[in-house]
C-alpha cells in the first residue's frame, strides 16, 4: 500500500482516481508553498518520533500528541515550534478525514501548562525583528548604492553596486508601505503595480499569509519613484518585481543593507512591516486601522510590536508631558 494511501479514509477508495487527485491538488492549493513545507517537516518529524516509540501518528491518540509536546519541549524547542507542530498534526488529520487529536481538552491544557513553564523560565517572550522605521530607512537610502566587498574578497563594481542598491531601496520602501510580508513582496509582479497621477501606486496582494483574498494597497509617492527607478522599459508583466524568489532570500538581503548603513543586527524580512506598525503608532494611529493597514486578523501583533511608541503615548506619559 502508497504512504498516500494509508493517510486517506477507506471512502476515498471508492472515489474515480479524477476525484481523488483533484481533491488533494485543491487541498495542497490551500496553503502557501512555505506553509506547507513547514508542515510537512513538522508532520514528518512527528511520525519518525512516534515509529520511534511504537505508538501511531494516523490517527494519533491525544495522549501521544501531548506526549510529543512534552517531549519537544525538553529538547529545548520554543512554543512558536509547538504550535507549527499542532497545526501540522491537524492539518494531516483533516485532510485524511480524521478526528483532529490536539483539538482535545488534554492536549490544549498540557500546552497551555507548558506554555506558562516557558512563561516562567523567561522563554516565552517571542523574538521581534528590529524595526526598520523611516528615521532607519533613510540611513540606508543613504548607503544603499555603495560598493561592497564580500565574502570572497570581491569587491562590486559601480554600476552593479547601483542597481542592487536601487532594488534594495525599492524593496524596503514597498514593503514598509504595503506593510508587505516578506513572502507577499518575493511574490509580487510587474502586473501587479498601478502608478497612480498623483505619483503615489498601488500594489494587488494577490494572496497572503492569512487570505486568499487579493488586497490592494497604498503606496506613497517616494516609494513609487523607486519603484519607476527599478522598472524596465517594457516590463514583463509576469516578471517578479524585485527579482526574488524566496522570502528567506529577502530576509538575507534587508540584514545585509542594515548592516551596510552602519545599523547593527536584528532586521529579518519583518522589519519594514514592523517598523511601519511603529511609525504609524507615533503618529497616533489606533490599533484597528494599523490591523486594517496591515492585514491583521487581530489587534495582538501590531499591539505587540508597537508597545514601546504607544508606553510613549500612553497616560502617563501624557501627564508628564502637560504637567511635568
Amino acid at each position: 500500500m502508497k504512504e498516500r494511501d494509508r493517510d486517506v479514509p477507506v471512502e476515498a477508495a471508492k472515489l474515480a482516481d479524477h476525484y481523488v487527485e483533484a481533491i488533494l491538488a485543491a487541498v495542497e492549493g490551500s496553503r502557501r508553498p512555505a506553509t506547507r513545507r513547514a508542515y510537512a517537516g513538522a508532520w514528518r518529524r512527528f511520525r519518525e518520533w512516534t515509529r520511534g516509540e511504537g505508538l501511531r501518528s494516523l490517527p494519533a491518540d491525544p495522549m501521544t500528541v501531548a506526549a510529543y509536546f512534552v517531549y519537544r519541549m525538553r529538547q529545548g524547542l520554543s512554543m512558536s515550534s509547538l504550535e507549527m507542530d499542532r497545526k501540522a498534526i491537524g492539518y494531516y488529520h483533516r485532510i485524511a478525514g480524521r478526528m483532529n487529536p490536539a483539538t482535545s481538552e488534554g492536549v490544549r491544557n498540557t500546552l497551555a501548562g507548558l506554555r506558562n513553564q516557558a512563561t516562567d523560565r523567561g522563554r516565552n517572550n517571542p523574538r521581534q525583528a528590529r524595526g526598520l522605521t523611516a528615521r532607519l530607512l533613510t540611513r540606508i537610502e543613504e548607503t544603499a548604492c555603495r560598493q561592497r566587498t564580500g565574502p570572497s574578497g570581491r569587491t562590486e563594481s559601480v554600476a552593479f553596486a547601483a542597481r542592487r542598491g536601487n532594488v534594495d531601496i525599492a524593496l524596503v520602501s514597498v514593503m514598509r508601505d504595503g506593510l508587505l510580508r516578506r513572502g507577499e513582496a518575493a511574490e509580487l509582479r510587474w502586473r501587479d503595480i498601478e502608478f497612480v497621477h498623483d505619483g503615489t501606486a498601488r500594489v494587488t496582494i494577490r494572496r497572503s499569509k492569512t487570505s486568499s483574498i487579493s488586497a490592494v494597497q497604498f503606496i506613497g509617492l517616494k516609494a513609487a519613484v523607486a519603484l519607476r527607478h527599478i522598472q524596465p522599459a517594457d516590463p514583463d508583466p509576469n516578471a517578479r518585481v524585485f527579482g526574488i524568489v524566496r522570502g528567506r532570500t529577502i530576509s538575507n538581503r534587508i540584514a545585509a543593507m542594515a548592516r551596510a548603513a552602519g545599523l547593527g543586527e536584528g532586521f529579518t524580512g519583518h522589519s519594514p512591516r514592523v517598523g511601519m506598525a511603529q511609525d504609524l503608532t507615533a503618529r497616533g494611529m489606533g490599533l484597528s486601522a494599523i490591523m486594517v493597514a496591515g492585514r491583521w486578523k487581530s489587534e495582538r501583533m501590531p499591539a505587540y510590536y508597537s508597545r514601546g511608541e504607544s508606553a510613549g503615548r500612553g497616560a502617563v506619559a501624557r501627564y508628564y508631558g502637560d504637567f511635568g
